[in-house]
């Protein structure tokens, strides 16, 4: 035998009438921190795969970044994109001849920074035959600087360096590693 509680929609609707009576009207001050709480957590997310973009500045393409895989995140005016599953980025003069190419797996570019953080197996070629190998690199567009805290190996035409702090240009033309641990010529 089935037994119905008629008494469960009556409970429900006085708890509901209860409820809406404990309620008051929010002040214009707790309606201005709901609304400032409400936009910090607003979030914004793109996805794409196989992309191809091209950065351009005056008029000039400065940078090309293909990726099969993008994640664009848009927070207060702030966007950051993460690049995945072999990322290339190829840096271009004013001539429109290529500088300096980096690969790495995954890297992300900060837009209002400017900046790209490489990571995991980072290559960069310039066009003067210097290589540089490391797996985490930071490059400023801005100031066109490199920067890694990891160990690093630079191969130039005439030698090759080992060591950590790295600190220079993405041309591989001036740098500092705050540790030198080993250098050889080829």
């Amino acid at each position: 035998m089935i037994r119905q509680n008629i008494h469960t929609p009556a409970v429900a609707l006085i708890i509901g009438l209860l409820a809406l009576t404990g309620c008051t009207e929010l002040s214009d001050y707790d309606r201005d921190r709901v609304a400032d709480a409400m936009a910090d957590s607003l979030l914004s997310v793109t996805e794409s795969r196989n992309i191809t973009m091209d950065l351009i500045e005056d008029g000039h393409r400065k940078i090309t970044v293909v990726a099969p895989y993008a994640a664009t995140y848009e927070r207060n005016d702030r966007t950051e994109t993460e690049l995945r599953e072999n990322v290339h980025v190829t840096v271009w003069d004013t001539t429109g001849a290529m500088e300096t190419i980096v690969t790495s797996k995954s890297a992300r570019y900060i837009g209002h920074r400017s900046e790209f953080h490489f990571q995991n197996d980072v290559v960069v070629e310039t066009r003067d035959g210097r290589h540089l190998f490391t797996d985490y690199l930071e490059w400023s567009q801005q100031d066109r600087s490199i920067y890694s805290p990891e160990f690093v190996i630079i191969v130039t035409p005439s030698d090759s360096i080992t060591g950590y702090g790295l600190d220079g240009t993405d041309d591989l033309e001036t740098y500092t590693l705050s540790e030198v641990t080993g250098e050889f010529d080829l």
